[in-house]
């Protein structure tokens, strides 16, 4: 079930920035998500872009934690991760080539969420940075265009 409009849900946990990060927030957001009775690509789209702003926390940030939010807050979910690096990242001015290992990780976040950003701060003030991404919910009425600067944190 679809939250319902003029409702919202947040959901926090915290975790050490290590290999198992990534994993661990992607399988935190495809069960909320799911819980909240979404699926598909919508669930897809979201575990993805939250694994790859957590991956590049934990490859580029300082401090030794990140914070991943989620909320539901129709006719959307904003997924969000806070880490100790001031320093905002851009996506590159080209995607690498297919032997790549690296450098993709805002690309498809650009490409499947319909608005992100970087925010200075978290809500709690214990992170420097943020980067968000916002995708519409299932069943729930379209949400205003896409903006990719600084807006909304979660």
């Amino acid at each position: 079930m679809v939250p319902v409009a003029g409702t919202s849900c947040v959901y926090t946990p915290h975790s050490v920035r290590n290999a198992t990060a990534p994993k661990i927030c992607r399988d935190f957001v495809g069960t909320v998500l799911r819980c909240a009775g979404q699926d598909g690509d919508l669930v897809d789209g979201a575990v993805l872009c939250a694994s790859e702003l957590v991956g590049n926390s934990c490859l580029h940030a300082d401090g030794d934690s990140l914070m991943l939010r989620v909320l539901l807050c129709p006719p959307c979910v904003r997924g969000g991760v806070y880490d100790g690096s001031a320093v905002r990242p851009r996506p590159p001015a080209a995607m690498p080539g297919p032997d790549c290992t690296q450098g993709r990780g805002l690309g498809p976040v650009e490409a499947l969420a319909r608005s992100w950003g970087t925010v200075e701060g978290d809500p709690l003030g214990w992170y420097a940075k943020g980067l968000w991404f916002e995708l519409g919910l299932s069943g729930a009425a379209p949400a205003g265009p896409a903006a990719t600067s600084s807006g909304p944190s979660v």
